[in-house]
């Protein structure tokens, strides 16, 4: 589906409803057309279940917020919107069923997916069926220059891994094993790819790449193995339940050698199960949790006061994926495609910046390293 296809040539439906029907319909609904009625259902999918749970949980927990807020100002031209949520388990099978689910329930788009490797899975999927579909956070470089359903509004791992590696060749860590989550390969594959690239062109060496989450691997071999060729440092390309396990197995061996994970990790779940062994480990953040700007501040507010708990890189990404959904809703003329609205919508002001998709759906995030101090993540 080309997100800029010439609506003259779309095929015309004829109505179903009487002219002087749809001619009293038009004045409440314009944006929606004639017959359109109940509520606007957005799906979500995101791996709520299981390890790693925690970054769908927040986002999901975020967009239950957006919409509260949403239908206390009247929804969307008099329209609520629904949230119906699937569980993806990171499986591409069951990610796809979900999305197929989603178009017998009649969605209007999907929030989601969590992970890029899911994100690759149900690609062909969302395109096929025509549904518009926004993830928070999927940031394989696979994704980027694409006309499609898929959208993004995170940076890619093209700018992410990038920044990692000049930050260690900046501190003089010339020597570097890597750990890759082979749950999620088409994130962690196309992370390390790009790391290396800018890694190596400024004389660095990844002395080691070990796989984890496959059958033949437990964390005690895998902190093992990172250790063997003495490294510089050490970087988990994982998320943030498996780096803290990781993380306490390589502290029985070595307290001093620098740690670092990738964005992916940055959850509250890190820091909990990691205790002492992620004192003073790095890592990129897309967004600034101690800003002080009211906006941003007012969100943390309500989330912790509907929640109880403080919001996540996911839950930021997830409540701006909503603000742009719901402009383009609001302000699409009438039988103009959803995508289309979203890449031409205007910059949207989200909880730390402006947002807004390029011709190919794709966003991008301002990054800032953060480091682990006394269990808090500290802006360096």
């Amino acid at each position: 589906m080309n997100k800029h296809e010439d609506r003259a040539s779309r095929p015309v439906k004829k109505p179903g409803l009487s002219i002087r029907f749809c001619a009293i319909a038009a004045a409440a609904m314009m944006l929606f057309g004639c017959g359109e009625s109940g509520p606007i259902k957005i799906g979500f999918i995101a791996g709520i279940s299981g390890d790693g749970a925690d970054t769908g949980i927040a986002a999901l927990h975020a967009l239950e917020l957006a919409v509260e807020q949403v239908n206390q100002q009247g929804g969307i031209h008099g329209r609520k919107l629904e949230i119906i949520a699937r569980d993806d388990q990171k499986n591409p099978e069951t990610a796809k069923a979900a999305v197929r689910e989603f178009k017998e329930l009649g969605v209007t788009a999907i929030i989601g997916p969590i992970i890029s490797s899911v994100g690759m899975a149900i690609l062909p999927v969302v395109n096929e069926l025509d549904i518009v579909t926004i993830s928070p956070t999927a940031s394989a470089a696979e994704f980027t220059g694409l006309r499609d359903n898929f959208f993004r509004m995170n940076s890619t791992t093209r700018e992410n891994a990038d920044a990692y590696a000049r930050r260690n060749i900046d501190k003089g860590r010339m020597r570097i094993s890597l750990a890759l989550d082979g749950e999620n390969e088409a994130f962690t594959e196309s992370w390390y790819r790009e790391f290396l690239l800018t890694f190596d062109k400024l004389g660095g060496r990844a002395v080691s790449k070990v796989w984890f989450n496959t059958a033949d691997t437990t964390k005690p071999d895998v902190a093992r193995q990172l250790l063997a060729d003495n490294p510089d440092a050490i970087i988990f390309v994982a998320n943030g339940v498996d780096s803290a396990e990781l993380a306490k197995e390589i502290r029985k061996t070595d307290q001093d050698i620098p740690l670092s994970t990738a964005e992916w990790a940055g959850t509250e779940q890190l820091i909990t199960l990691g205790g002492d062994a992620v004192e003073g480990m790095e890592l990129l953040q897309t967004y600034d949790r101690y800003a002080t700007n009211p906006r941003y501040q007012k969100f943390v507010a309500d989330y912790r006061q509907k929640f109880n708990e403080q919001p996540g890189y996911t839950s930021v990404l997830a409540y701006d994926a909503m603000t742009v959904l719901v402009a383009a809703l609001e302000t699409r003329a009438p039988d103009q495609p959803l995508s289309d609205a979203l890449v031409t919508l205007p910059p949207q002001q989200g909880l730390h910046q402006e947002l807004m998709f390029d011709q190919f759906g794709d966003g991008k995030r301002d990054a800032y390293f953060v480091k682990i101090k006394n269990g808090q993540f500290i802006l360096e």
